[in-house]
């Protein structure tokens, strides 16, 4: 029996893969084999976007499809609903204000509003919120927004309010108004039911 996963690439290229055998490689890791392909490859499990029993429509946690891949109580486990939204509000803010201790606050009291704080300490999520890999800001800064565009698409309509929020006061900082005003702006079009990427202004390079 197979599943279908909405797989993302180290380019950012979104695919549906159906994917069966599924084995654990390593921590990051599943090895299975793709019918897509029609071979076995090796998916990194940040970068699947979804995975669904076809037969039924259920969604399938990416991080338990392989027995012991996960603790169940992990942050990884716990927050792969919103996993999406979690990693845009993150590369968001690397895209506006950057993410100093003051911006990397408000995406951890993002998470924290999603998951019992009880079992994970502030240092816990901290350290999580800080390595967890959202996309490729070069690729971005040279006006490749698809990558980023995709994990817009994918947030649960429940959470776009609360995404806009924090955004907000990412951008806002510690001041009433932004340093820049198209942020805000940003805000609304980015965190939306069809989310719009304008891709960023390239600095003039005449010499």
């Amino acid at each position: 029996m197979g599943i279908v996963i909405k797989y993302q690439d180290g380019s950012g290229q979104i695919t549906e893969r159906e994917i069966s055998d599924l084995r654990l490689e390593n921590e990051n890791n599943i090895d299975a084999f793709c019918h897509t392909r029609e071979e076995r490859r090796t998916f990194n499990l940040d970068r699947i976007m979804h995975a669904v029993m076809p037969e039924t429509g259920e969604l399938l946690n990416p991080y338990q499809l392989v027995p012991l891949m996960r603790d169940p109580e992990s942050l990884d486990s716990l927050t792969w609903e919103a996993r999406h939204a979690i990693k845009a509000l993150k590369f968001f803010s690397l895209t506006t204000r950057g993410f100093g201790k003051r911006e990397r606050k408000h995406v951890e009291a993002f998470v924290k509003s999603l998951v019992n704080s009880q079992s994970h300490s502030d240092e816990d999520i901290s350290e999580w919120v800080y390595g967890l890999w959202c996309a490729d800001i070069y690729n971005y800064r040279d006006g490749n927004i698809d990558e980023y565009k995709g994990l817009l698409e994918q947030i649960p309509n429940s959470l776009l309010d609360m995404c806009r929020s924090y955004a907000v006061r990412i951008v806002v900082g510690s001041a009433r108004n932004p340093d820049n005003a198209s942020w805000l702006q940003r805000v609304d079009d980015e965190f939306a039911l069809s989310p719009v990427v304008q891709k960023p202004i390239q600095p003039n390079r005449d010499y």
